[in-house]
């Protein structure tokens, strides 16, 4: 199904074109452009491509054609005037005034939290547990059969032991 696209384009605030065009894609459109211009290409150029549904071409015309005054349509939004934004203020060591109107709220003062006893060894299995596996090693002095037995990872245990100079290779 064709679809109908509006097609602007302009150079330097000059319209070069300004139409319709009923097609299948917005490529045909664009080619359709570039055709109209008799150009390759549309560098340096400012162009859009709308499309414009066609349902809601036939529901507009259905309405006029009703006579209807278009104040009865469902769909209407009406068109106001964008709210005015604020002028832009500096906040620097360059603005023109020496304060600003309103000071920019400041942000709570981060939560200081207290510093811990240094850690030492694993936190998360308690030195207990690292006392056993130590003595369990010195015994039988294989790394992977202590951890099979703590449920540690061969790797953690041989790292503890390097860390805390443990007697023996490990």
């Amino acid at each position: 199904m064709d679809k109908l696209y509006y097609i602007v384009c302009e150079d330097n605030e000059t319209t070069l074109f300004e139409g319709r065009y009923q097609g299948r894609t917005r490529g045909a459109a664009l080619k359709f452009l570039k055709q109209s211009l008799g150009r390759k290409s549309l560098n340096g150029l400012v162009f859009t491509i709308t499309e414009i549904p066609v349902p809601l071409i036939r529901e507009i015309v259905a309405e006029i054609l009703a006579g209807g005054d278009g104040t009865g349509a469902a769909n209407v939004v009406p068109i106001k005037a964008p709210e005015p934004t604020p002028p832009a203020g500096r906040y620097d060591a360059f603005a023109e005034t020496a304060e600003p109107d309103s000071p920019p709220a400041e942000a709570p003062a981060p939560k200081k939290r207290k510093k811990s006893a240094a850690k030492v060894g694993n936190p998360g299995h308690g030195d207990d547990l690292w006392k056993k596996v130590r003595t369990h090693w010195e015994k039988c002095g294989n790394l992977s059969e202590a951890a099979r037995k703590f449920g540690l990872s061969p790797n953690s245990v041989k790292t503890r032991a390097r860390r805390e100079n443990w007697k023996g290779d490990a």
